[in-house]
């Protein structure tokens, strides 16, 4: 079970600036029965240590010609530390690539991938996610259809 480490308050205001981060101070304050400064002082507090790390715009990949999400895994040749540093690089340069992971079990990373078609996905991987960067083997998955897809962590 996750250890709670906010009060009732602060984990009331997260939930709410999850589902809304553009809520304003005194809209934020009315929904969690607050007063407006201490509501703020609260938000300052939860910014300041770091739990809120950014307010951001979710976008819908379809309106931007995000038609696919793609789930690549791979494998490098070997431990090298240049390479994976590199390959660490790279990946972040990649604006498709949502998300990279380095992961414990049958392959060394996950990568999230959004790209507007098949084409583009082949173009990435044979241009970027090649053995140049260590890449062994490289096996994706498409997404036929997405149940749920959030940004809210459970608190």
């Amino acid at each position: 079970m996750r250890k709670k480490c906010f009060d009732n308050i602060d984990t009331r205001i997260l939930k709410a600036l999850q589902r809304n981060g553009r809520l304003k101070n005194n809209e934020l304050a009315s929904e969690i029965n607050l007063s407006n400064s201490a509501c703020l002082h609260r938000v300052n507090q939860l910014e300041e240590s770091g739990v809120i790390d950014r307010y951001v715009a979710l976008l819908d990949p379809k309106k931007i010609n995000c038609n696919l999400i793609i789930y690549a895994q791979g494998s490098f040749f070997e431990e090298d530390l240049e390479l994976k540093e590199r390959f660490i690089f790279e990946v972040k340069l990649i604006p498709q690539i949502l998300e990279c992971h380095f992961m414990a079990g049958s392959y060394d990373f996950l990568l999230k991938l959004c790209v507007s078609d098949l084409e583009e996905f082949n173009y990435i991987k044979t241009t970027y996610l090649n053995s140049r960067l260590g890449i062994k083997t490289l096996k994706s998955e498409v997404t036929l259809k997405t149940v749920k897809s959030t940004t809210e962590l459970p608190l």
